[in-house]
C-alpha cells in the first residue's frame, strides 16, 4: 500500500488545522427545516415586539429615518448630535439601518467580486458593498449604541424582549446544530425547543447578561467613588489616593465588554453543547477565543466569507423563484397579461398593481392602494402575507447560518483548547423507547438450568400446573 505523498499530507493537515471541512458543513446544518422554522418564528416575534413598541412611542413623536446615519457621521466627525424628529418609529429606523449594514457586510465580504464585474451577479454584489467589512460591522454596533444612548428606556424594553425571544429560539437552533454536527442526528424543532426551554433562564438568558451585570456593578462602585469628590478636603484626599481603583475598574469594564464582543456568539453554543449553566458557558466562551486568538480570527473570517457566498446564492435564488412566479401569473391576469389600468391608461399587468416586485433587494413593494377596489385590497394583502413568509424564510436562513456556524466554531475552539473530540455533546439522561432492550438483551438461563427445573416442577406436583 502506497503512503500518501508528503505534500498532499501537509496540505490535508493544513486544511484540517483551519477547520475548513467542518466549517463547510454549516450550510447543510442551516437548511434543516426545523431550524428555519424556529428562525422564522423568532423573526416574526421580534417584528411584532418592535412594532408594538413603535406604536406606543409614536404617540409621543417619531424620529427621522436617517437618524442613525446622522448619529454615525457626528461621531466620526466629533461633532455634537441632536436627535432629529420625524415620523418613523425607533425600531423601524434601527431595523432598516441594521439590514443595510448586514447586506453591506455580506456584499463586501464576498471574495472574487472582480471576476463577476459587468454581470448581474457583479452588479448585485456591488450594490451591497457599501463599505469595508469592518465599517459595516461597526455600523451594526453604532445602531445599538444610538438606541441605547438616545432612547434608553426603549432600548431596555426592546433588547430585553429580543433577548427573551432569541434566547429561546436561538438556543433551540444551537441545540439542533450541536447534536447534528457532533452525532449527525437531526432533532425535531419540538426537541430543540424543549431543551432550550429547560435551560432558558439559567443558561441562555443569563449567559449574555453576566458580563453586563458585572460591568454594571463595577460602574455603580465607581459612581459611589465619584461621590467622594463632592466632599471638600477629605473627599478630595481619599478620592485622589484611591483613584487607582477607579482605573482598575475601568479596565475591568473594558475587559468584560471586549469579552462580550469576542465570545458573545459562543455563549449559546456552549450551553447547547455542554448542557451547562450560564457561568460555565460564559467562562468557556471567554477563555476559548482568548486562548487561541489566531484560530478564533481564522474561524470567524472563514465563516463570514462562507456566509456571504451562501447568502448571495439564497437571495438571488429567492428572487429568481419569485420573479418567475410573478412573470407567469402576470401573463394570466388578463388576456395576454396586459390591462389598461396604468397611469394615463397605460397597459399594465393586474399582478403588478397588486404586487409590484423590484430587483433582488426589493422583493415586495406596497401597491398604490388608490387604484385598487376593496376586494383587490384583500388580494394584495393575502399576496403580501405569502411573499413576506418567503422573504422571512430567506432571512431565517441567515439566522440559522449564524447560530449553526457559531456552534461549529465553538466545537473547533473547544477541540483546540481542551482537546475534546468534535463528536462529544451533552445528551439528556432519558433513554429513547426501546433503548434499554437494545442495550441489554434479556438474560437467558443456561440449558442445564432449564433441563433441571422442568422435571422437578413436574415431579413435585405443584398446584397450578
Amino acid at each position: 500500500m502506497m503512503s500518501e505523498p508528503p505534500a498532499r499530507e501537509e496540505r490535508s493537515n493544513w486544511v484540517e488545522a483551519i477547520g475548513l471541512p467542518h466549517l463547510l458543513r454549516t450550510l447543510g446544518l442551516s437548511v434543516q427545516p426545523a431550524k428555519l422554522t424556529l428562525g422564522l418564528a423568532a423573526i416574526l416575534l421580534t417584528f411584532v415586539w418592535g412594532g408594538l413598541l413603535d406604536w406606543v412611542w409614536l404617540r409621543g413623536g417619531g424620529v427621522d429615518a436617517a437618524a442613525v446615519r446622522q448619529f454615525i457621521s457626528s461621531r466620526e466627525l466629533d461633532q455634537p448630535y441632536v436627535e432629529p424628529g420625524g415620523a418613523s418609529g425607533i425600531f423601524a429606523v434601527w431595523r432598516d439601518h441594521e439590514r443595510h449594514c448586514i447586506l453591506g457586510l455580506m456584499g463586501s465580504s464576498l471574495p472574487g467580486t472582480s471576476v463577476a464585474a459587468g454581470t448581474p451577479l457583479g452588479a448585485y454584489v456591488e450594490s451591497h458593498s457599501y463599505d469595508q467589512p469592518l465599517r459595516n460591522f461597526l455600523g451594526m454596533g453604532y445602531g445599538a449604541w444610538w438606541m441605547m444612548k438616545h432612547h434608553p428606556l426603549y432600548a431596555v424594553l426592546f433588547f430585553g424582549g429580543g433577548l427573551v425571544i432569541w434566547a429561546l429560539f436561538g438556543g433551540a437552533i444551537c441545540r439542533l446544530a450541536a447534536v447534528q454536527f457532533a452525532r449527525d442526528e437531526k432533532l425535531t424543532a419540538a426537541q430543540g425547543f424543549s431543551f432550550a426551554r429547560t435551560r432558558w433562564f439559567g443558561g441562555y438568558f443569563l449567559a449574555p447578561c453576566i458580563p453586563l451585570v458585572f460591568a454594571a456593578g463595577i460602574m455603580a462602585v465607581l459612581v459611589l467613588g465619584g461621590v467622594l469628590l463632592r466632599f471638600p478636603v477629605l473627599g478630595d484626599l481619599l478620592a485622589g489616593v484611591l483613584f487607582f481603583l477607579a482605573l482598575l475598574g475601568g479596565f475591568l469594564i473594558a475587559t468584560l465588554l471586549v469579552g462580550l464582543l469576542i465570545g458573545g456568539s459562543l455563549f449559546w453554543p456552549a450551553v447547547a453543547t455542554e448542557g451547562s449553566d450560564a457561568f460555565d458557558a460564559f467562562s468557556r466562551a471567554l477563555s476559548y477565543p482568548l486562548s487561541r486568538p489566531l484560530k478564533a480570527i481564522i474561524y470567524a473570517v472563514l465563516t463570514v466569507v462562507y456566509a456571504s457566498v451562501c447568502w448571495v446564492f439564497v437571495n438571488l435564488f429567492t428572487y429568481f423563484a419569485l420573479a418567475i412566479t410573478h412573470t407567469i401569473v402576470s401573463f394570466g391576469t388578463s388576456p395576454f397579461g396586459w390591462w389598461s389600468r396604468g397611469a394615463g391608461g397605460a397597459e399594465v399587468s393586474k399582478l403588478d398593481l397588486l404586487w409590484p416586485i423590484g430587483g433582488p433587494n426589493v422583493l415586495h413593494r406596497w401597491p398604490d392602494w388608490s387604484q385598487l377596489t376593496w376586494y383587490e385590497h384583500l388580494s394584495a394583502l393575502l399576496i403580501w402575507v405569502y411573499v413576506a413568509a418567503v422573504i422571512g424564510l430567506m432571512w431565517s436562513f441567515l439566522a440559522s447560518f449564524y447560530f449553526s456556524g457559531s456552534t461549529v466554531v465553538y466545537a473547533l475552539l473547544r477541540r483546540d483548547v481542551d482537546a475534546i473530540d468534535l463528536d462529544e455533546v451533552f445528551v439528556e439522561d432519558v433513554a429513547p423507547i426501546g433503548a434499554d432492550r437494545l442495550a441489554s438483551p434479556p438474560s437467558v438461563p443456561p440449558d442445564n438450568e432449564k433441563d433441571i427445573s422442568l422435571p422437578i416442577a413436574g415431579a413435585t406436583g405443584l398446584p397450578g400446573q
